[in-house]
C-alpha cells in the first residue's frame, strides 16, 4: 500500500482492461464499515471521564480502478538457477486512458462508527468489465464552490474546507453523593490535509456484474497513543487531534468485495 500526500479528501479511481467490454450491465458501488475495535468505541476511557465515537465523515473526490497491464510483451527476462525465465512485460506506462472512475466528487462518505456491518457509501456507477489491478482514491477537503450530497454532518460541522471528521461525545467524571454522571458533551475533530491513496488489490468484474469495493478502517488503532497510552480527543490539543486523525487515515484499506461481506476477495479465495 502506498500512500502519497497533497492536502486531504478525495477518493477511488478504477482502470479499464479490456477492449471493447460493454458498460450497460456491468456497475461497481462503494461500501464502508469499521471492524476491528468498533464495539468498544462506544465507551474508551481517558483522562478527561469516557469517550464515545459515532459518526466519520470523509470527502471523496475521486474513487479510480487502474487497468491491468496488457499489450506486446517485451525481451526476454533474466536466468538462472533461482531466477525467473522467458519475457517480462513492456515496462511503458499507462496513460490516464487505462483510469476508470466509480465517482467524481466530492462526495461525502458517512460511517457510523460502532455500526459494525457494511454501510452503503457511495452509489453505484457503470464501468467496463475486466481485470483492474489497482484501486485508487483521493480524500480531498471541500470548497465553497463545490456542491456536496452532505452538506453538514450529525453534529452540526459544515464541510466546507474540511477533508475528514470523525465526531462523538465525551462524558465526564460523575460527581457528587450518590455520584451523578453530567450529560454528554458533543465534539468533531476534523482536518484539511488532502491525501492520495493506492491500494494494489487486484480485481476482475465479470460483464454483466453489480460489483462492491469496501472501505473498511480497523478502530482499534484511532485513539491509540505512543506506549500504549490512549489519545483523549476531549481536551481539543491540536497535536492530539492531528495524531487521531493520522491514525484514521492509516487505518483504511480498499478493496474488491464482491460479496459484500467485508473481507478482501483475495483472502476469500486462499
Amino acid at each position: 500500500m502506498r500512500f502519497g500526500l497533497k492536502s486531504l479528501v478525495p477518493l477511488l479511481a478504477v482502470a479499464l482492461a479490456g477492449c471493447g467490454a460493454s458498460k450497460s450491465d456491468t456497475s461497481v458501488s462503494v461500501s464502508a464499515a469499521v471492524k476491528s475495535g468498533a464495539s468498544n468505541l462506544a465507551a474508551v476511557p481517558t483522562g478527561s471521564g469516557t469517550v464515545k465515537l459515532e459518526n466519520l465523515y470523509l470527502v471523496v473526490k475521486e474513487v479510480e480502478l487502474e487497468k491491468a497491464t496488457t499489450g506486446p510483451l517485451g525481451p526476454t527476462g533474466p536466468t538462472g538457477p533461482t531466477g525467473p525465465t522467458g519475457p517480462v512485460a513492456s515496462s511503458s506506462d499507462s496513460g490516464d486512458d487505462d483510469l476508470e472512475e466509480i465517482e467524481t466528487g466530492p462526495y461525502v462518505i458517512e460511517v457510523a462508527v460502532t455500526d459494525t456491518g457494511l454501510q452503503a457509501a457511495i452509489p453505484s456507477s457503470v464501468v467496463p468489465a475486466g481485470t483492474y489491478e489497482e484501486i485508487e482514491f483521493e480524500i480531498h477537503r471541500v470548497r465553497s464552490t463545490e456542491k456536496l450530497n452532505i452538506q453538514t454532518t450529525k453534529g452540526g460541522v459544515g464541510l466546507d474546507g474540511r477533508s475528514i471528521v470523525l465526531e462523538g461525545t465525551c462524558t465526564a467524571p460523575a460527581t457528587g453523593t450518590p455520584p451523578t454522571s453530567p450529560p454528554p458533551t458533543p465534539f468533531a475533530i476534523s482536518s484539511t490535509m488532502e491525501v492520495e491513496v493506492e491500494y494494489e488489490s487486484p480485481i476482475v468484474i465479470p460483464d454483466g456484474a453489480s460489483y462492491n469495493v469496501s472501505l473498511v478502517f480497523d478502530g482499534s488503532t484511532w485513539l491509540a497513543g505512543p506506549d500504549g497510552t490512549t489519545l483523549d480527543p476531549c481536551l481539543g490539543d491540536p497535536g492530539v487531534d492531528a495524531r487521531i486523525m493520522a491514525n484514521v487515515k492509516a487505518s483504511l484499506r480498499a478493496f474488491g468485495d464482491h460479496d459484500r461481506d467485508g473481507e478482501d476477495d483475495e483472502d476469500d479465495d486462499d
